[in-house]
């Protein structure tokens, strides 16, 4: 399955590599929930993730950009493995009219994220 993953960089900036997650890996998690954006919020700034977690886009096509200025695109079915938890972190505009309606999957501490780079 498709997906990107946020990492912290040395400087305490952030980056993305594209990659898979193998399918019927088995992911340990803490909890999970579900959040919608409002149709109206187009964009948020610069932050870093909360947890190490995993983002489904279940709605809506986004931009995410990291602090070299690169950006890559999500689209509903794509995996966002967000571990830029220190740091700048990143940020992401939205570019469909549909609101952004996402699952997290908030990873057990020291889990595996099962992420394999091209």
């Amino acid at each position: 399955m498709k997906a990107y993953r946020l990492y912290t960089t040395a400087d305490g900036g952030s980056a993305f590599e594209e990659g898979n997650i193998t399918r019927q890996q088995h992911i340990t998690s803490a909890y999970f929930f579900l959040a919608e954006d409002a149709p109206e919020r187009m964009e948020y700034d610069w932050h870093p993730a909360p947890h190490r977690q995993y983002v489904l886009t279940l709605r809506g096509v986004l931009e995410f950009t990291v602090t070299d200025g690169s950006t890559f695109q999500l689209h509903p079915g794509d995996i966002l493995v967000a571990a830029d938890t220190i740091g700048t972190g990143h940020k992401w505009s939205r570019l469909s009219n549909e609101s952004w309606m996402r699952t997290y999957i908030v990873l057990e501490e020291g889990a595996e994220d099962g992420f394999t780079p091209l």
